[in-house]
């Protein structure tokens, strides 16, 4: 470090301009004091050059006297000229010898013979220098018979205080020099510890915690240090936690078997785990972004500029690849930091060929089960309907069996159709919704109308304050279809012989909330996660069900997400349930 740049050397600075400016100031107060002494000196003298004229002047001039005296004056210190006049202003005797015999009228003349004591006056010789004169009255008795008068100028008087001036600057010069070596050894005595911390604070700041500072001292630096020490300490045992920890989460990063990437808010690779570089053939391609790393073999679902859009917290997303073979990566991209801060994009995604595989081969052949039954069952009933038009050639017996086939086949039409229509929203992404603007009371109030439910099933719907509620654009066939599987499912799944539902919608933050409470028995909180999915129904000791397909609720889940909502439920055992989805307003 330059030593200029010290803290000695900046205090020694501080210091020596302090001393100066107390020095100065003293110097000046010094020096005022010493001419304000000097000019009262000076009037003391004139005074005594007075009194010593007077016998010269009284009864009678005496001139080798007078001049002897004028003489003596002039060899005093500060004084340029001196001399004694008469009552009437007549010179008797002047250092200026051209001067004796002339009478004086200037100025400073007239003043000095009118004053009646010692008189200072102040003027301007040609030269426009400062110039001071003294007189004094020359009296014998009450009598006046002449004026004593010395002269000075600002030249003579800095000649007189060039001494002190010369003994303040040496002072001054001593003193400095002093302070700035007596700070230099204090602050020097003071800071030596420093030096020791600023270089473990480096050793610190390399990752060496072990470090310690050795100070004996008990002032603030000392505290520091200690403070420094222990400071060292606890980032040892934070840093030692924090490397276990690291490599705790590298090791499950790197180990897990879905693929995991960690970008920044632009799509800049940070990490990536080798899952990952496998899935995207990366593992002698190292790629700097996502776009790069996708880039050409992929197509995202959504489009990557959406994904890195985070107008969600959550983004489900779907890469394919067609060739050399075809495979589905599927996964979710999380929004990392909050609102206001913006960390970047944690990816999540694996293998999903064989399952998109299994659901299209799945939606197909529910897809041609589904319609493959309709038409049969159509004849089946149609063919009914004749005989039951002549059934008076049966008896009662036959007629009884003809109704309760009829029976059977309208409900086993009735779960075809919502197995056809199941097939065309399993997936959310690929419904294609006819949105019109309609509002939810009359969409729940054609679903309440198209139900069977039999008399034992009370339900409560208060569609007044549903109306006061703004309208939403949505498919409004899929929407009163959802709302009458989650109130058929509320009847059929209840054991009870009255069987209470209520109907509801509420608004929330830019959604509209269906909801569907019954009276039930309640679910268990291990089967409340299953429930949501495809052919899943709980065991029938529990609900006491009739049979069905068990895709009721998984219908009504893929509705509400494709409005951009969810579904879900709240249940406690014996306590009934309540089921709801959201859709966008």
């Amino acid at each position: 470090m330059n030593p200029l740049r010290s803290l000695s050397a900046k205090l020694s600075l501080l210091t020596c301009l302090l001393v100066l400016g107390v020095i100065a100031l003293m110097a000046r107060q010094i020096v005022g004091g010493i001419e304000e002494g000097l000019i009262g000196e000076m009037k003391v003298r004139a005074e005594f050059f007075a009194r010593s004229s007077r016998e010269a002047i009284f009864p009678k001039v005496d001139p080798f006297a007078l001049h002897f005296s004028v003489e003596e004056m002039t060899k005093e210190k500060v004084v340029t000229y001196a001399g004694v006049v008469d009552k009437d202003g007549v010179v008797l005797s002047h250092s200026v010898p051209a001067l004796i015999g002339e009478k004086l009228a200037d100025p400073f003349s007239l003043k000095a013979l009118a004053s009646g004591g010692v008189e200072l006056q102040h003027g301007r010789d040609s030269a426009g220098a400062p110039l001071y004169e003294l007189s004094a009255p020359v009296v014998v008795g009450p009598r006046r018979v002449g004026t004593a008068r010395i002269g000075f100028n600002e030249r003579s008087l800095e000649e007189a205080l060039r001494a002190p001036r010369r003994r303040i600057v040496a002072i001054a010069a001593v003193a400095t020099m002093v302070s700035a070596l007596g700070t230099i050894l204090i602050v020097g005595w003071l800071t030596r510890a420093l030096p020791k911390l600023a270089s473990a604070a480096r050793e610190a700041g390399r990752g060496n915690f072990s470090v310690q500072v050795e100070v004996r001292s008990r002032d603030e630096i000392g505290t520091l240090a200690r403070a420094f020490n222990e400071m060292t300490v606890a980032n040892s045992l934070l840093f030692r936690g924090l490397q276990e920890e690291k490599e705790k989460l590298a090791n499950i990063f790197n180990d897990t078997r879905e693929g995991l990437a960690l970008t920044d808010p632009e799509g800049r690779i940070l990490l990536m785990n080798p899952s990952a570089r496998a899935l995207l053939g990366r593992q002698d391609r190292p790629a700097a972004t996502l776009a790069e790393a996708l880039s050409p073999d992929y197509e995202a679902k959504p489009a990557l500029p959406v994904i890195l859009g985070g107008a969600a917290r959550i983004t489900p997303f779907e890469l394919r690849r067609a060739a050399p073979q075809l495979l589905i990566l599927s996964g979710v991209a999380d929004r990392l930091g909050d609102h206001n801060v913006h960390a970047g994009f944690l990816l999540i995604f694996h293998d999903a060929t064989l399952e998109k595989r299994g659901e299209s081969l799945s939606r197909n052949f529910l897809s041609i089960v589904s319609h493959k039954l309709r038409t049969p069952l159509a004849i089946a009933l149609g063919n009914l309907e004749l005989l039951r038009g002549d059934e008076k050639n049966f008896s009662p017996d036959q007629r009884k069996m003809l109704s309760k086939i009829q029976g059977e086949d309208e409900k086993l039409a009735r779960l075809v159709e919502k197995l056809i229509t199941f097939t065309a929203v399993q997936s959310p992404e690929n419904i294609v919704l006819d949105r019109t603007e309609a509002a939810l009371s009359d969409v729940i109030d054609a679903a309440l109308r198209g139900l069977e439910l039999g008399p034992a099933a009370a339900v409560a719907w208060d569609a007044k304050a549903a109306g006061a509620l703004p309208k939403a654009k949505i498919d409004a066939f899929l929407v009163k279809e959802a709302v009458a599987n989650l109130v058929e499912n509320a009847v059929k799944f209840n054991p009870a012989p009255k069987k209470n539902v209520s109907v509801s919608v509420d608004r929330e933050e830019g959604f509209l909330r269906v909801s569907v409470k019954d009276d039930g028995p309640g679910i268990p909180g291990e089967e409340q996660p299953k429930l949501f999915r495809k052919f899943y129904q709980i065991d029938a000791d529990f609900t006491g069900q009739i049979p069905g397909f068990g895709l009721g609720l998984a219908f009504v889940k893929s509705v509400a997400e494709a409005h951009g909502g969810a579904a879900g439920l709240r249940s406690v055992p014996g306590e009934g349930s309540e089921f709801f989805f959201t859709v966008v307003i």
